[in-house]
């Protein structure tokens, strides 16, 4: 278990992010702190894994608390949240070590991107092994890779409607891999126009397959598949 400890000093959002942080598997919210002070206090007082940090705090700020973690050099990571977006306060966060920057607001996914690569790593230096080179580029590649949930979409796209469209395939019989937009379009409630360009999206982001359909007259009709080894990948988008 990666035992967690968030700090900020509005409530209602350190209830929501711990909220989001254990929704995700293998994390646990073990202390919640308003400031740094306390926060310093509940990383000296037990075991602590990583430190999900606000910048803008009254007194001592996030970046104040984690000049001192380096200090007294405490066996944490952190990853800052905060509405802090000034390219100066990014990169003296990432100079002190963070090993992400997540710019409130943000969706549960760009959370969950940042745990499940954090949990990898950690996982990783814990181990007791040697690592080959490709073990450890491969690792770094994870951590690095873009979010899906976080792509900007292409114009008359829009992010609920793929949530809508992702689903309806994940529902599809699995004795049926391959569906034809209209199909989809159906299942959706939108049009066989709408629903093919959001399939064309995932193809392009080589989650979905396309093949013409030679099966009856006239001009071929696309059809699509989700290979499974791409299921993970599409429920990225959810």
């Amino acid at each position: 278990m990666i035992r967690v400890v968030l700090v900020d000093d509005e409530p209602m959002v350190a209830e929501l992010n711990r909220i989001y942080v254990e929704r995700v598997p293998d994390f646990k919210v073990v202390a919640t702190a308003r400031s740094a002070a306390e926060g310093l206090e509940a990383l000296q007082s037990q075991p602590v894994d990583l430190l999900l940090l606000d910048i803008f705090m009254a007194g001592q700020t996030g970046l104040d608390l984690m000049a001192e973690i380096r200090r007294r050099s405490l066996d944490v990571d952190v990853i800052f949240v905060t509405a802090a977006r000034d390219a100066k306060t990014i990169g003296k966060a990432l100079k002190l070590g963070a090993v992400d920057y997540l710019i409130k607001p943000f969706e549960f996914e760009r959370l969950q991107q940042a745990l499940e690569g954090y949990r990898a790593t950690h996982r990783m230096v814990r181990a007791e092994q040697s690592l080959s080179q490709a073990e450890l580029d491969a690792a770094l590649s994870r951590r690095s890779r873009e979010a899906p949930g976080e792509t900007e979409l292409p114009k008359g796209l829009d992010r609920a409607t793929l949530t809508r469209v992702c689903q309806a395939i994940l529902d599809l019989p699995e004795d049926s891999p391959w569906f034809r937009s209209e199909d989809l379009g159906a299942q959706v409630g939108i049009s066989r126009v709408s629903v093919r360009k959001y399939l064309e999206f995932l193809c392009g982001r080589k989650v979905l397959k396309m093949e013409p359909s030679y099966g009856g007259m006239g001009r071929p009709v696309h059809r699509f598949c989700l290979p499974p080894t791409q299921l993970e990948e599409l429920r990225r988008f959810l």
